[in-house]
Parts: C-alpha cells; sequence; structure tokens
C-alpha cells in the first residue's frame, strides 16, 4: 500500500498544473519543450528589438526620385501635365527619440535642357510616430524658386517665393557598421513627397516686363534615398 508521501506525488503527476504552476493541464514533454523554445524566441526577439531601439544622433541622406508637376500662372494652361526628374537629399539631428530637424532638398526638372524646373530648400521637422519604427513623416517650410527657358535657351526666367513640404517614408536597414564614434546604420528609404511654391512673378535678368505673373508650382516625386543613420 502506497505510503501518503507516494499518494500525493502520484495525484500531481496525474491531475498536471494548470494556473497555479508552470504547465497546463495534460501538456505533454514534446509540447512542454515547444512551448519553452517559443518562449525563448519571443525573449531573445524582445532582446534585439530593445538593442536597436537605441536613438540615433542624426542622419544624411541622397536619392533620385520622378513624378509630375503641374505650374501654373496668370493666363496659362495648368495641370498636372509634366513629368520629370528629382534629386532629393536630407540631413539633421534627433532632438528626441522620434523627433528631429534638419534641411531638405527636393530639385525637380522636367528635362535635360531644364525646360521647366524646380528647386526647394525647406527647414523640416523629421518624426517617428512609432518609437524607433522605420515609417516617418515630413514637414518643412522654405525657399523655393522657379525657373522656365524656352527654346533650349541658355538663360531663363527666375523668381523666388515660399515652399510648403510633406512627405512619407520608410527606413529599410541594410546593414550597420561600427567605429570609435559609434555605431552606423546604411539604410534604403522608399520616400513620397509633395511641394507647393508660390513664386509670384518669373523675370529674366535683363528685363523689367515678367515673363509670367502668378506663378506658383506643385511637385510630388516617388524616390529612393540611401542614407545613413549615426547613433
Amino acid at each position: 500500500m502506497p505510503s501518503p508521501v507516494q499518494r500525493r506525488s502520484v495525484s500531481v503527476q496525474a491531475t498536471g498544473v494548470d494556473g497555479r504552476g508552470a504547465w497546463p493541464r495534460g501538456t505533454t514533454p514534446s509540447a512542454r519543450s515547444l512551448i519553452a523554445t517559443a518562449v525563448l524566441l519571443v525573449a531573445s526577439s524582445v532582446a534585439s528589438r530593445a538593442q536597436d531601439r537605441v536613438p540615433f544622433r542624426g542622419w544624411v541622406g541622397l536619392g533620385l526620385g520622378a513624378g509630375p508637376a503641374n505650374i501654373a500662372c496668370n493666363g496659362c494652361t495648368s495641370g498636372w501635365n509634366l513629368h520629370g526628374y528629382t534629386l532629393l537629399g536630407s540631413v539633421g539631428v534627433m532632438i528626441t527619440p522620434q523627433l528631429g530637424i534638419g534641411l531638405g532638398l527636393d530639385q525637380w526638372v522636367q528635362s535635360p535642357e531644364d525646360s521647366e524646373a524646380t528647386n526647394t530648400l525647406t527647414v523640416l521637422l523629421h518624426y517617428y510616430p512609432i518609437d524607433r519604427a522605420g515609417a516617418f513623416v515630413e514637414a518643412g517650410v522654405g525657399y523655393s524658386q522657379g525657373q522656365a527657358r524656352l527654346n533650349r535657351s541658355t538663360t531663363g526666367a527666375r523668381g523666388d517665393g515660399l515652399a510648403l513640404m510633406a512627405a512619407v517614408g520608410y527606413d529599410v536597414r541594410v546593414f550597420r557598421f561600427e567605429r570609435e564614434d559609434g555605431t552606423y546604420d546604411v539604410n534604403l528609404t522608399p520616400r513620397v513627397s509633395y511641394v507647393y511654391s508660390s513664386i509670384g512673378d518669373l523675370r529674366y535678368a535683363d528685363s523689367r516686363t515678367p515673363f509670367a505673373t502668378g506663378w506658383r508650382h506643385q511637385v510630388l516625386s516617388v524616390g529612393l534615398e540611401v542614407s545613413l543613420r549615426m547613433r
């Protein structure tokens, strides 16, 4: 006849341990191994992400894009009927783990002859809505220049004005390297940007008569930047 101690041991092994212990009722050794492995993998992933959440100090990026422009003026036809290429660039510093401030460049040209061109330099805010995730949004205000050339002329009519910029993008890390001064991430950054500029008059340098009045342009660009994040 089993002793009281033996009867208690048999009872525990038969009923298993539920919410009062480590394993659910009826859990087999193989199931326990799978659960333990899953827990270890989750813990490892969380630890890895925690290390990756170290905020970076600043960034620099350069890329190319393409997209349409809507250029309008008093007395001229407007519409999203011009297509060209965009040079993209940005540089900045992070002031919190999610918010940075920097300078952004969006330079759009219709053709190699620069029959229509816009140059925009903005002071921008760079913000990650989710802490240390790759998705970001940007908004900026700054300087814009409009330019128009006729018949492949070497000179063009130009004007300056105010620009507003908004963009969304996503940082995809390609690789990471370390130096004595810190850790660096090299990213590919798809980016979609919109720029609105109010120029006013476009004039030739040697003429007082405006080439165009009420000049304003909008540029929508889809591009890809190579960016470097300094941690």
